[in-house]
């Protein structure tokens, strides 16, 4: 482990210090918890993210005739996933 610091609010930290001692726990065992709580919920969202991208690019694939510019599909596929970041956001 490395040791780091953060500055919290004074109502966060009086709250942290209250559930912390109520499970008997340091301040510093809740706040990994609540990083590692928070690292997993963002990967869980970046591969549902990247599955809907692969999705989305199928989609467009079966969609598109073989006579179709490859440049114009690239197009179509950097546009699409501009709007999925978009609404990501």
């Amino acid at each position: 482990m490395q040791r780091t610091n953060i500055y919290l609010g004074k109502d966060q930290l009086r709250l942290l210090k209250h559930l912390a001692a109520e499970e008997n726990k340091p301040v510093a065992d809740l706040v990994r918890h609540a990083v590692d709580q928070f690292l997993r919920s963002r990967l869980e969202d970046d591969v549902t993210w990247q599955n809907d991208m692969t999705a989305l690019i199928e989609r467009v694939r079966n969609r598109v005739s073989p006579t179709i510019d490859p440049d114009e599909i690239e197009r179509d596929i950097r546009e699409a996933r501009q709007d999925v970041r978009a609404t990501r956001r």
